[in-house]
């Protein structure tokens, strides 16, 4: 039995048993795997019940999560330094695991003195040519790595879509916080364990703009099934945890995710021992475990003695027929645009225009990115032939949402602090006076 990633009882409970993915961006570098996902007994955490440190994937590979400037970096800038008071002193904030740098040079942009820690080699290159006087290091963030400093050193640390996959969560923010100075502020965001499952109520707008999708529950298995994630984190949990730590959450914001700001404070209830999280994440656990099967059925049944082809043979169409192949769905073929290949995995590869010469009864369109560009042409090519992007047949099961405002606190849209801060700087302009981004030297202990 793995013991718990927050507070190292070794009393959890499998809650959810399925097929998981190795890798987010490509399932294909990985057939499913069975996963299981248990909820700690007496802390109530839910952590993934494998080999949980994935560490050497950040070094060996390059995990790259994004390389733009995504228009959400303007709402996380604003939450990051809500209410972070004035400061005579030069402000300074580092990012662990700042992938290749495009939240950072926000705020290098924004004059301040810019710090970084990421373990990927090319991430870090491509970092430092965008933020040539940064001080950015290649290696992974724990205490040996922060003993370099001060305590107290950071005004703001940012953890962005990096915590839920660190293996050791409690001693990352024991050490975070002696990074901190007493009013800096800590920055985290975390999938919210919530959403995990399909997300109808979240409007094709912030679909759009923050990345939810009710496919990135299933057969992409971004989240929970996904083994580089070790952790999973309610906003109950979270806060609750932080607080444990030494960590007082200042705002919180769920959108698709739990965004929350801290800052430095006394412990609060280090024992960790919280039943009502126990018992909220296994309704959840629970919950999710019902859906998985329950869409798993319904594809079955809904494909059970069709002659089946599919339009789209990435990574889609991979993870599908690992996932529905054993369970007795066959497919005949499946076509690709470019026609690159003769077979995926064993089924026949086909120019589109081949379909019909397979007299299929059933298209099934695998291909997330392009699946209604896809289903238009599968309309066009197989006329009366029954045509259904993955997202509408995984959509058949019947979801209905509970609700877990108890411990689940929505704003529609995170509190942002509209008043001036570090030295009469504003929203969306740089701080005055502005602090140089040359590199500083750095103080050790």
């Amino acid at each position: 039995m793995h013991h718990c990633n927050m507070c190292g009882q070794c009393d959890s409970k499998v809650m959810v048993d399925g097929p998981g993915t190795w890798h987010c961006y490509d399932p294909v570098r990985g057939k499913p795997f069975p996963f299981k996902v248990s909820v700690c007994q007496h802390c109530g955490h839910v952590f993934g019940a494998w080999d949980q440190d994935r560490t050497p994937l950040y070094i060996d590979e390059e995990y790259v999560t994004c390389d733009d400037d995504l228009e959400q970096y303007t709402t996380y800038v604003q939450f990051a330094l809500a209410g972070l008071p004035p400061a005579n002193r030069r402000q300074r904030i580092l990012e662990i695991g700042f992938n290749r740098g495009s939240l950072l040079k926000r705020f290098y942009d924004l004059g301040f003195e810019c710090h970084g820690v990421e373990p990927g080699k090319q991430n870090v290159e491509a970092a430092r040519a965008r933020m040539p006087d940064a001080n950015l290091n290649q290696g992974l963030f724990d205490a040996e790595w922060a003993g370099r400093f001060d305590d107290g050193h950071f005004d703001v640390v940012m953890l962005t879509s990096v915590f839920e996959h660190m293996p050791e969560p409690a001693d990352i923010l024991r050490t975070v916080r002696s990074c901190l100075a007493p009013d800096g502020r800590l920055f985290l965001l975390v999938p919210d364990l919530a959403f995990y499952t399909p997300t109808p109520q979240i409007n094709r707008d912030e679909q759009a703009l923050y990345g939810c999708s009710q496919l990135k529950f299933f057969y992409r298995n971004l989240f929970l099934c996904y083994a580089q994630h070790v952790n999973h984190f309610s906003a109950a949990s979270l806060t609750r945890y932080l607080a444990a730590l030494g960590l007082r959450t200042q705002q919180i914001a769920n959108i698709g995710n739990v965004w929350i700001s801290a800052t430095p404070a006394d412990p609060v209830d280090p024992s960790f021992d919280y039943p009502d999280l126990v018992a909220c994440h296994t309704r959840m656990m629970e919950r999710y475990q019902d859906l998985l099967d329950g869409m798993r059925e319904t594809v079955v049944d809904r494909l059970a003695g069709k002659r089946v082809v599919c339009y789209g043979a990435g990574r889609e169409f991979s993870y599908f027929l690992d996932v529905f192949e054993p369970l007795g769905v066959e497919v005949l073929a499946v076509a690709d645009d470019t026609f690159a290949q003769k077979t995926v995995h064993g089924v026949p590869c086909v120019a589109p225009g081949a379909l019909p010469d397979l007299a299929p009864d059933f298209c099934v369109g695998t291909s997330f990115d392009f699946e209604n560009e896809i289903a238009a042409k599968a309309s066009t090519l197989l006329p009366g032939v029954e045509i259904r992007t993955l997202t509408a047949l995984l959509s058949e099961h019947p979801i209905t949402m509970p609700n877990w405002t108890d411990h689940q606190p929505r704003p529609a849209r995170p509190p942002i602090d509209e008043s001036p801060r570090h030295s009469g700087g504003v929203r969306g302009t740089a701080p005055a006076p502005g602090p140089s981004n040359r590199r500083a030297p750095v103080t050790t202990r």
